[in-house]
């Protein structure tokens, strides 16, 4: 017998279709409300800096790309906002130009409402692969379902930076849980990667789990945006795929406390601990590079681990779940992976959800305890030091500004490790999840009964 499923915990001839219950929608509407008062009092939302709109630095780029393609200047000669570079794609700078189209205060405005927009696009996604009803009530659940989500790190980082993840997670989870006869079916996937190189990883992730068609479109699209880049920009086209795509120093430092991948981890453990043989020192910084050999070693396992995990919940018909830990992997594969890069945390979070909603287990609310507590955009104020762009230094925007040299020596021992690595544990307990539950879901399955996905290609 073949079944299809999109259940986290269950396999069944008919998917189980869910309702939200009143509970359910209460607790999320308690959340919400909670999140709106954290972003007024925790980091004060009136902050000239910190406040949660008032940075968008990243959207200033964007629009300079928009501008360099708009007035023929060169995207990567030189940095094109203040110090920064443009680290996207041709294809994408394209794009940007709708940003050149209206005055700076307006596009601010329009480009946050995209992303709230986008981001309870992206829950409502989620709950429909889930087989929740698309009722009115299943419409509030996600609204306030995305408010709570705003006060997670990622989502935070990307609303505070005016960031671009929230669609292209969008693009791809809403592109990956269709139907496999749905409509070009992995164009989404192949746009993405268009604008964004880490959404490539997903055409790996296609081929292991042997969804060909799929494939065959994400490349093609994929490969269009490129050829359109080169027909409109060619030296720009030239210069990006050439030299500049695979070299992360361009995005930061890649011992930054902002590099959430396992390159950034090992190389703030090289920093941490002083291994002045991978220091690189210049002018004015001194900044310790992971050497590749260990980079891959670390690295390789990992993310092999993270696609058999994603393949085995896809030939479970657990779709949502095997795209989230896909994704998941490309971040830790990333050479650099801002905090940002882990949006994966709202379809995550979903999941736990559903999993606490559905299971009927002792520890079922566990997931989504663990969800929250490393991915909640979790503050501190040092006011002994230095004042930050006229604020005190707070270490909860952007995982990026824990002071270590703050730290007792004992503590920090701890604390630093963890705190750099804190997402690739949980990406690990993720992908660890999803294969136990594959294997007990084949342990229980009554005999002769066969759990395949029905959407591959």
């Amino acid at each position: 017998m073949t079944t299809t499923t999109h259940d986290m915990t269950t396999t069944a001839a008919t998917p189980e279709q869910h309702d939200i219950s009143t509970a359910m929608l209460t607790v999320s509407i308690l959340g919400a409300l909670s999140a709106l008062v954290w972003h007024v009092y925790a980091i004060p939302i009136d902050n000239p800096y910190y406040g949660l709109f008032n940075n968008d630095v990243d959207q200033y780029v964007y629009t300079a790309g928009g501008e360099a393609i708009r007035y023929g200047a060169s995207l990567y000669d030189a940095p094109v906002f203040f110090e920064m570079e443009f680290t996207y794609t041709p294809f994408a700078a394209l794009l940007f130009v709708v940003f050149t189209l209206a005055v700076p205060a307006v596009a601010k405005v329009l480009w946050w409402a995209a992303i709230i927009a986008a981001l309870i696009a992206l829950v409502a996604v989620c709950l429909r692969a889930l087989n929740y009803r698309n009722t009115a009530r299943t419409w509030l659940f996600a609204l306030a379902l995305a408010v709570v989500c705003t006060a997670f790190e990622p989502v935070r980082s990307t609303i505070w930076l005016g960031q671009i993840n929230i669609l292209l997670v969008l693009l791809v989870v809403w592109d990956l849980t269709r139907r496999d006869t749905a409509t070009l079916r992995g164009a989404g996937v192949g746009i993405a990667a268009g604008i964004k190189l880490t959404p490539a990883f997903f055409l790996v992730y296609l081929a292991c789990t042997r969804q060909w068609r799929t494939f065959w479109a994400a490349t093609a699209t994929f490969a269009a945006t490129i050829g359109i880049g080169f027909l409109i920009r060619p030296t720009d086209s030239t210069t990006y795929w050439g030299r500049q795509f695979d070299a992360p120093a361009r995005v930061g430092a890649v011992d930054s406390p902002a590099n959430q991948s396992v390159n950034g981890f090992l190389a703030q453990l090289l920093r941490f601990y002083e291994v002045d043989r991978y220091a690189v020192h210049g002018p004015n910084s001194t900044v310790y590079v992971t050497p590749t050999w260990l980079w891959l070693a670390v690295a390789t396992p990992l993310v092999l681990f993270g696609l058999y995990a994603a393949t085995r919940a896809y030939r479970s018909g657990r779709i949502l779940l095997s795209v989230t830990v896909a994704g998941m992997s490309a971040a830790c594969a990333s050479p650099f992976s801002w905090g940002h890069h882990w949006v994966w945390f709202v379809p995550l979070f979903i999941l736990a959800l559903h999993h606490a909603h559905t299971a009927h287990t002792r520890y079922r609310r566990l997931p989504v305890t663990i969800v929250l507590l490393i991915s909640f955009c979790w503050w501190w104020n040092y006011p002994n030091r230095e004042p930050l762009e006229g604020a005190p230094h707070p270490i909860g925007t952007g995982l990026f500004m824990l002071p270590r040299d703050d730290l007792p020596t004992w503590w920090a021992n701890i604390a630093v490790p963890f705190y750099s690595g804190c997402y690739l544990l949980l990406f690990l307990a993720t992908a660890i999840y999803a294969v136990r539950q594959v294997n007990a879901t084949v342990r229980h399955a009554p005999v002769g009964q066969q759990t395949v996905a029905t959407q591959g290609n």
